[in-house]
């Protein structure tokens, strides 16, 4: 799930609800519909990939049991696949963010895959590295953490799923590694003539994912139509099941106060497949995220009682076993938590006494369990989350107040502390919040977002003070100004967004003079990069 505020909260949860991935700006966007429908508005996320039932390795020495990743030169690693043959393997992401914490508490340290990336030539981008945001926008990365395939030319193979386990991971790069084609062919003939795929084609695309492309699926109804044929089309009962249940997570689009709006063949389709799912405890392993995150919005919208009561108890059933594996993440064991709030709640939509002391003691459970620092990152947010939308606001503050002093990256809790002041009406303390997650964050990319969500923040909660106001907006451009050629990717959209928002409090607070100095200022700021200087000196202006 994330946090309570920015994008980079949002879209470090599980399903990048940053797609999300273009982070929807706080406390104004219920934390409900982000845990019911993250899956569908894809981005997050969101979370990362994740170990499953991990088979016992042979014990090697410890410098084999780390992958030998290059950092930050993707030139270099597309030049060293040249040579040798190997595609890339890269890996997006960000020290502070939770799923990435938890790809490297679980999936880089499993020896299975360690011994796979030897067949790869694996690079690291750090989202703060240099020309980080430039590779993102080349490669349409939009969410931490993302892992790609690529050709010694830049052409991208595959993108490996963030709910993957360990075993479909290693079955995507063991395919992946001997592929001569690109995604975009593979794409072409899944579209044009599904019939058509191979039993590798079609496990490779059951890997893919879909939820984190907005290159070729920025249009989810794409993505939806897309897989319905491919679940149409797959012999497979298992992979099949997958496709349909990928279809439905993308198809059923929530209106504006969230809500869902079932059709006829969208019920059929869950009534036809999720039974046959819930079946499998290899199928709700497999499909955990999906079951935990964007089917339980799916049931609630069903119109039949009966169905909805024998579905969601089924799906409550199946995903209480998922936490009870102790060989599962204690991210994924937590998350499962999310279908008990959409669907344990009463008529008024308040959450039901029994759904909120389960997340309360699953908080608890996953606060005591997590003891090394990486699976901590990856874990006290969503907890957090998950006791919010509860509506225990004194535990998540409790919860995330504490971690400040453990965490390594105590900026990205105080955004999320931000976002419960601001739902509380604590205008002071959200002000207060977010410009101590501004000044602490680190990295330059983090801190022009973190400086980005801190003048939101202001200009939602003290539009009327303009000294305010331009201070903190000087803050974004100050961290413009001091690295140059960033305007790239993440970077461009977030400040373009946030040029719309300064435009409109100068046009409804009387803040003309004070827009017009933070214009010229930006004018500035955009002679130092290197990106089209046109699209630049475009900011503030009217779409």
């Amino acid at each position: 799930m994330g946090g309570f505020l920015t994008e980079e909260i949002v879209l470090s949860s599980r399903y990048r609800m940053d797609a999300m991935m273009n982070f929807p700006h706080s406390s104004s966007t219920a934390i409900g519909a982000r845990l019911a429908m993250a899956a569908m508005l894809a981005i997050a996320t969101a979370g990362g990939l994740a170990a499953c039932r991990q088979e016992p390795q042979t014990a090697e020495p410890a410098s084999t049991q780390e992958v030998a990743w290059r950092e930050g030169d993707v030139d270099d690693a597309l030049a060293e696949a040249k040579e040798s043959g190997k595609p890339v393997l890269l890996y997006w992401g960000a020290k502070w963010c939770p799923p990435c914490n938890q790809l490297k508490s679980t999936l880089f340290k499993d020896p299975a895959f360690v011994a796979q990336t030897r067949n790869f030539v694996p690079v690291y981008l750090d989202g703060d590295s240099e020309g980080a945001q430039r590779w993102g926008e080349r490669f349409g990365i939009s969410g931490y953490p993302t892992v790609i395939v690529l050709h010694a030319d830049g052409s991208e193979i595959t993108r490996v799923s963030s709910s993957a386990t360990v075993a479909k991971v290693s079955d995507v790069l063991h395919l992946a590694a001997s592929r001569t084609g690109s995604i975009e062919t593979l794409l072409d003939t899944a579209t044009k003539d599904p019939a058509a795929l191979s039993a590798d084609d079609r496990q490779l695309l059951a890997g893919f994912d879909w939820q984190n492309d907005p290159r070729h699926f920025g249009d989810h109804g794409h993505a939806s139509a897309l897989l319905t044929r491919l679940a149409g089309a797959t012999p497979e009962p298992a992979l099949k099941r997958r496709f349909a249940l990928l279809a439905l997570s993308t198809s059923a689009t929530p209106s504006a106060e969230g809500q869902i709006a079932l059709n006829p063949a969208q019920q059929d389709r869950i009534m036809q497949v999720l039974p046959a799912v819930l079946a499998s405890t290899k199928e709700v392993i497999a499909n955990r995220q999906e079951l935990s995150y964007s089917i339980p919005a799916l049931i609630a919208a069903l119109p039949n009682p009966a169905q909805r009561s024998a579905l969601g108890s089924a799906l409550v059933t199946a995903l209480d076993k998922v936490y009870a594996d102790p060989a599962l993440p204690i991210p994924d064991r937590l998350g499962t938590v999310a279908a008990d709030l959409v669907l344990g709640k009463d008529a008024q939509g308040k959450v039901l006494p029994a759904a909120r002391a389960k997340v309360q003691a699953r908080a608890a459970w996953a606060d005591g369990a997590a003891k090394d620092a990486m699976v901590r990152q990856s874990v006290i947010s969503n907890a957090a989350d998950l006791l919010h939308e509860a509506g225990d606001d004194n535990g998540a503050k409790t919860l995330l107040t504490a971690e400040l002093k453990r965490s390594a990256s105590p900026y990205y809790y105080m955004l999320s502390l931000a976002g419960l002041a601001e739902e509380n009406g604590d205008a002071k303390g959200a002000i207060e919040w977010a410009r101590k997650a501004y000044e602490g964050a680190q990295g330059p990319a983090t801190r022009v977002q973190w400086a980005l969500e801190y003048s939101k923040v202001v200009l939602r909660q003290a539009p009327a003070d303009k000294t305010a106001v331009e201070s903190s907006a000087n803050a974004v451009l100050d961290e413009l100004a001091r690295n140059p050629d960033s305007y790239y990717h993440r970077t461009r959209t977030k400040v373009a967004s946030w040029g719309e928002l300064m435009r409109q409090w100068s046009l409804s607070h009387g803040g003309a003079g004070v827009f017009a100095r933070i214009k010229a200022r930006m004018a500035k700021v955009c002679d130092t990069q290197g990106t089209d200087q046109q699209q630049c000196r475009r900011w503030g202006r009217a779409a």
